[in-house]
């Protein structure tokens, strides 16, 4: 199965896209069988956007800024439901967050960011997956206190992701030729 993702970059953010990426297989590939595919990349030139002002990341409840709202807005209709933003930072000293508008699902990820961050918010995007107070679980609230990596999933957490209508279940063919 795949998570078919647009990545969208701030020009001036400073993305660590392969090792994200390698991350996210070694999670969710192992854990569930899920792969992440990037099927569009784009790099736009938005200062503004660069360093985001955000006081909470609350996935419910949390009030869209009108930056957010622009970013959130960028690499739609780029074939994908589900778009990752790299940014330089935001004013609150996020590693990365996943509250998005509820018809643009998304999620940002700064400089900062550890080697989970990248599929830590993604996992929030994709199965609604809340934080646990498990060190070893890859939704444990710190990524950077993780404990025993590669962090693990639980199995109500693989079933979320595995239920969520962003994949894409590809069958191969062979021929015989």
């Amino acid at each position: 199965m795949f998570l078919p993702i647009s990545v969208v970059t701030i020009q001036g953010a400073t993305p660590q896209s392969a090792r994200d990426l390698d991350r996210a297989t070694l999670v969710w590939g192992n854990e569930c069988g899920v792969f992440v595919d990037v099927v569009s990349s784009i790099t736009v030139d938005r200062p503004d956007l660069l360093v985001l002002s955000q006081t909470d990341c609350q996935v419910s409840g949390h009030v869209v800024s009108g930056e957010e709202d622009a970013l959130f807005s960028l690499g739609r209709n780029t074939g994908a439901d589900v778009v990752v933003y790299y940014v330089q930072s935001d004013t609150a000293g996020f590693f990365g967050c996943a509250a998005h508008p509820p018809d643009r699902r998304g999620a940002w990820v700064g400089n900062a960011n550890t080697e989970w961050t990248f599929i830590h918010e993604l996992t929030h995007v994709v199965g609604r997956n809340l934080h646990v107070a498990d060190h070893d679980n890859l939704m444990f609230s710190s990524t950077a206190e993780i404990t025993n990596p590669p962090p693990e999933l639980t199995d109500g957490q693989r079933r979320r992701i595995l239920e969520d209508p962003a994949l894409l279940c590809v069958s191969s063919i062979v021929l015989n030729l």
